[in-house]
């Protein structure tokens, strides 16, 4: 949300940090199961070398970061565009 006039625009913070909060707690709301390999996706990752990590099968970890996204994605549904 912006507040404009002729000179200034001010953006307001509040929105994007109340967004940054819901995310945080909605991933950490995740089984463990799910939440694991969806980080470590996250923070880049590979299939395989999460799969190595953690010890699973490869299908396994596509399966579990899939309903990482889904649950995060019917949670999160508000800030979708």
């Amino acid at each position: 949300m912006c507040i404009r006039d002729r000179l200034h625009t001010v953006q307001n913070g509040a929105v994007g940090a109340f967004a940054m909060q819901d995310i945080n707690e909605a991933i950490e709301d995740l089984e463990e199961a799910h939440r694991t390999p969806f980080v470590m996706h996250f923070r880049g990752f590979k299939y395989h070398e999460i799969a190595e990590k953690l010890n699973i099968p490869i299908g396994t970890v596509k399966n579990r970061i899939h309903l990482a996204r889904k649950s995060l994605k019917d949670r999160l549904f508000m800030y979708a565009d």
